[in-house]
């Protein structure tokens, strides 16, 4: 006779088997908005080394403890791993401009303990500033909040604006004379629309870029090339220059099919 409780057994012990690792990967911790490469672009982009840290050779790593909350928001920010007052400064306003995503338990957002680590190298940096072609940043409009609040597009009574070197050149100009249909793309046969999501800063440089929807193929990347080379007058509340949050809409589309168009928006779009 056929024991009746063996088929339960069974699936108790397989649960006791798959559990842990089913838990394990039913969590996600809090992320940046932007992926890694996009990150280290942002820091190379914004790091000002301070003179005194500069003067006196000071480099070495600033570790910084907060905490994520299930709604996106960033609280109880402090310096856990020191390295100067100068640097360490320079690392928190870095670190303010960063957007970031919830923990996710299953399936959940929630709140959650992180750390973050700014590296401050003289030799790094030098490059960098070679690279960009400054070492502080200039702003179109005085004068600034210094708040750190991102603003949506549609709070600002000033819009964003693109702004071009070349008189009369309209966004949608600029991104057709500057696109390149990648390669891998074309052969692919693959056309579509690349949204990203960012913030305009009140410098008129951008942060925070995520891809919200993808074309592949090398599109996303192209647009986020095409989005770097864009500088912006920033939106303006109370007139003041503030952060904004806004999307862009890049086309795809094949060259035999029709020139590619490019679309702006300015909610910001789930993904």
């Amino acid at each position: 006779m056929k024991n009746p409780l063996f088929p339960l057994a069974a699936f108790l012990v397989l649960f006791m088997l798959m559990g842990p690792v089913a838990i394990s990967q039913s969590f996600k911790s809090a992320q940046p908005y932007s992926e890694k490469k996009l990150l280290q672009d942002f820091l190379c982009s914004e790091v000002v080394y301070p003179d005194d840290a500069l003067e006196q050779k000071i480099e070495g790593k600033v570790v910084m403890s907060f905490i994520v909350e299930n709604d996106g928001s960033v609280n109880k920010v402090r310096v856990k791993q020191q390295v100067s007052p100068e640097l360490d400064a320079e690392a928190l306003r870095l670190f303010r401009m960063l957007l970031w995503e919830p923990a996710i338990s299953m399936g959940q957002p929630v709140a959650s303990e992180n750390e973050y680590t700014i590296n401050f190298n003289i030799k790094k940096y030098n490059k960098h500033c070679k690279q960009r072609g400054y070492t502080s940043s200039t702003y179109p409009f005085q004068p600034v909040d210094s708040s750190y609040i991102v603003y949506e597009y549609s709070q600002t009574e000033n819009k964003p604006i693109a702004v071009f070197d070349e008189k009369g050149m309209r966004l949608k100009d600029f991104i057709a004379k500057n696109i390149k249909y990648p390669e891998t793309a074309y052969r692919q046969n693959l056309s579509g629309i690349v949204t990203l999501g960012f913030v305009v800063e009140p410098h008129g440089r951008v942060s925070n870029i995520k891809v919200l929807q993808d074309v592949g193929g090398g599109c996303n990347q192209e647009a986020i090339r095409l989005l770097q080379m864009i500088k912006w007058m920033p939106g303006i509340k109370d007139g003041k220059a503030v952060r904004t949050i806004m999307n862009i809409d890049i086309e795809f589309r094949l060259p035999e099919e029709s020139d590619m168009n490019m679309f702006e928006s300015g909610q910001m779009q789930s993904q």
